[in-house]
């Protein structure tokens, strides 16, 4: 039998109950587990027994699968232990605060029975996808430069993160996703300069690579209450661009004329032929759960977000936090990112 465990009893934590719950997999969570355990603080996990240690965890041999959903700083530490109990582990990104963190996590892989992947849920939506196979069909030819912008309201779910010590701040939390699809279009970073006109304004980055490209992007965490998440990417290639926004706005909130699927579209424009379309019912968290689940399972390596892509997008964020904070170009020091 192999069940599941939750590390962490917040809004995160929630989202990967309800895509466990999304498998038919609810009554197999068997743990949350979190310092301070709040009962039914997990809603989707039915069965659950709320505990405040993680020996419980690891000494219970029936449960293979556990999500991670802890502040960063906890990462290096609970990875580590699951990953020598066996565990197969999902873990939130960032993967860690530091890339001395990360690479020692990919270490204790190495010698693990189980496996880990980090969720960098973002290569899970179906808009990225689209973009991304287009990529790989050579819609685009030779890439030149890839532009994203994420934009949000404060996290106030979750008060940790207007602690720098503890999330690394935006550009190692929230801008991490971006990044890792600059790097995963445009391939080995070289170079980041960061630019802020006040610490509650917008954040601009550029990243030059080897080859040539240059990656843009955008970050904003001070929306007022009620303006919806959004974020884009815009992929331009020698022939032919594509682009994807996402906006969190509901049915309720678009008028008649103008359906929820407006706020989640695609396009694709190519010498190769021209598409767009919209999506609706996407299941980023459901579909990356899922793969999680089967990968594992299988024993099959996690191409579609592996441990290297996270470690080269934690070190670009770190040198965008650099470039930042010292108002200078900051070189990359990350291990070579494959695409």
């Amino acid at each position: 039998m192999s069940s599941v465990a939750i590390i962490g009893q917040g809004y995160m934590a929630n989202a990967h109950a309800t895509a466990w719950a999304g498998m038919g997999k609810a009554g197999d969570i068997t743990y949350v587990c979190s310092p301070r355990p709040v009962a039914g603080s997990v809603a989707p996990a039915t069965n659950a027994q709320y505990v405040s240690t993680l020996d419980t965890i690891l000494a219970d041999e029936t449960v293979t699968f556990v999500s991670v959903c802890t502040p960063t700083p906890t990462h290096r530490e609970i990875a580590l232990a699951l990953l020598a109990a066996g565990k197969h582990t999902l873990l939130e990104k960032p993967i860690a605060l530091t890339v001395d963190d990360a690479l020692a996590i990919a270490e204790a892989v190495k010698e693990s029975s189980g496996s880990l992947m980090v969720a960098q849920v973002v290569r899970f939506f179906d808009g990225y996808q689209r973009i991304r196979a287009a990529r790989d069909a050579g819609d685009f030819g030779d890439l030149l430069s890839v532009r994203a912008r994420r934009f949000s309201s404060k996290p106030d779910w979750a008060p940790w993160m207007a602690d720098d010590d503890k999330s690394g701040g935006m550009l190692v939390d929230f801008s991490t996703h971006d990044f890792d699809q600059l790097n995963l279009f445009l391939g080995n970073p070289r170079e980041v300069c960061a630019t802020q006109s006040a610490p509650d304004a917008p954040a601009h980055i550029t990243v030059s690579y080897e080859g040539g490209g240059v990656g843009h992007v955008e970050s904003f965490m001070n929306n007022s209450a009620g303006v919806p998440f959004t974020s884009t990417i815009d992929v331009l290639g020698t022939s032919g661009l594509g682009h994807y926004e996402f906006s969190a706005v509901s049915a309720t909130e678009t008028s008649a004329d103008e359906p929820d699927s407006s706020v989640n579209k695609w396009h694709v424009f190519s010498a190769a032929g021209n598409r767009t379309g919209a999506i609706s019912d996407d299941d980023p968290y459901g579909r990356q759960i899922s793969y999680f689940w089967n990968q594992a399972s299988s024993g099959l390596p996690f191409d579609v977000a592996p441990l290297h892509a996270a470690i080269a997008a934690l070190a670009v964020s770190l040198a965008a936090k650099q470039s930042l904070s010292e108002g200078r170009p900051v070189a990359v020091s990350s291990p070579e990112l494959a695409r």
